[in-house]
């Protein structure tokens, strides 16, 4: 059964016009989610729509890890935040998502345990190198969670689901953002209002000392409502409520603090008509190989991405553009071209290599949304005889 990924528009609209849309995530987790998932909040984005309390609900009992951890990297990607509601849970698998939130918020319950293995291993060797590449545990860590967090995990075998207490999820960061993240709303937010991060982070401090004040002897001796672990929301915690509170700086969304995973290499086409992909900076002038890049990102409230490709090589060389508007310059050595491509978190392009005309040497590709560089790549473009050459030393 496949995760509900529902999201429906809701009867109000924030400070600035946008129609706030709730998108829950219920269910187990199954192959396809991720798909699910991405449509859905690329939907979101392209008509500029606003998650209420900024979140993603959470009320999961879990699934396959590996769709999970497909689904997480996009919620953190793009610093939505994750919330699982008083009656709702979140078991297994689901804690991926909920760690991967810029901000979370687990009132609910959250379970956790070992995940299940089913594969079989030839020798004690291969045992020893699953357990010491670990994956899972690697994913936790770059989300914020604390080392308590991910010794329960491993600690709790899988047929023993146990529930964390509020305290363990309070020391595990399931109350509020993690450092980086924090750090990025800050950045972005301080900008847009043109006060200082120290201005941002009083007013959060003084909305923290006020909800503590706010629960009485009723609520804490009657309801068993613990004033430590209330703490103001997601959309608090990500300063995003001073937008509608101080409503000057500028609207421009600051990118400089976006990171966007990237990667590089060639793909090289054999006589058979078979391509060997191999990521890196070295690329080999040979017959049939081309260098790629590509880049993970995301532009906010936007159906499309126009980027600006310009890559400079050593020396001069004939490009052929294939129906694109191309622009040639520095006699021949820079060929430059603008793409319009579908906002789907993703980007990519590339030149086929021709030994005939092209030279070896540095290569350089920049790559610039609205006029600002996103990423830069640095290639070393070497001869057939160089390539044999490496070919021959990684063989022995």
């Amino acid at each position: 059964m496949l995760a509900d990924v529902v999201y429906e528009k809701l009867d109000e609209k924030d400070y600035a016009g946008r129609q706030y849309v709730s998108l829950s995530i219920t269910n187990g987790i199954e192959d396809g989610d991720f798909e699910i998932l991405k449509d859905a909040l690329n939907d979101i984005n392209h008509h500029h729509y606003r998650l209420k309390e900024d979140s993603i609900y959470l009320n999961s009992y879990g699934g396959l890890v590996a769709e999970a951890k497909l689904m997480g990297h996009y919620i953190r990607r793009y610093h939505h935040a994750t919330k699982v509601k008083k009656d709702a849970q979140c078991n297994s698998a689901c804690v991926f998502l909920l760690i991967s939130g810029s901000c979370r918020i687990a009132e609910g319950d959250v379970g956790m345990h070992r995940k299940r293995m089913d594969e079989h291993f030839k020798d004690v060797s291969e045992l020893n190198a699953y357990f010491n590449n670990d994956q899972d545990d690697e994913f936790f860590r770059k989300m914020g969670a604390n080392q308590e967090l991910i010794d329960i995990r491993q600690n709790l075998p899988h047929w023993d689901l146990r529930y964390l207490s509020n305290s363990q999820k309070f020391n595990a960061g399931l109350f509020n953002t993690s450092e980086e993240e924090s750090q990025y709303w800050q950045e972005v937010v301080s900008r847009k209002i043109a006060a200082p991060k120290s201005f941002l982070l009083e007013e959060l401090e003084d909305r923290n000392y006020e909800l503590y004040k706010k629960v009485t002897w009723y609520d804490k001796w009657i309801k068993k409502i613990d004033p430590f672990y209330v703490v103001p929301s997601c959309t608090e915690q990500t300063f995003l409520n001073l937008l509608e509170k101080y409503p000057v700086g500028t609207d421009k969304w600051d990118h400089q603090f976006e990171f966007y995973e990237s990667k590089h290499g060639y793909d090289l086409e054999d006589d058979k008509g078979n391509y060997l992909g191999e990521y890196g900076s070295e690329i080999p002038l040979v017959e049939g190989a081309s260098h790629f890049w590509e880049i993970l990102f995301y532009k906010k409230g936007s159906k499309e991405i126009t980027y600006r490709e310009e890559t400079t090589l050593a020396k001069p060389t004939q490009w052929e553009n294939g129906g694109e508007a191309l622009k040639v310059t520095l006699n021949g050595r820079r060929a430059t071209r603008t793409v319009t491509v579908p906002n789907t978190g993703f980007i990519s392009n590339g030149w086929g290599m021709d030994p005939k005309i092209d030279p070896t040497g540095p290569m350089t590709v920049k790559v610039f949304v609205d006029d600002q560089l996103i990423k830069e790549f640095n290639y070393n473009v070497i001869s057939k005889q160089q390539y044999l050459q490496k070919i021959k030393k990684e063989m022995q």
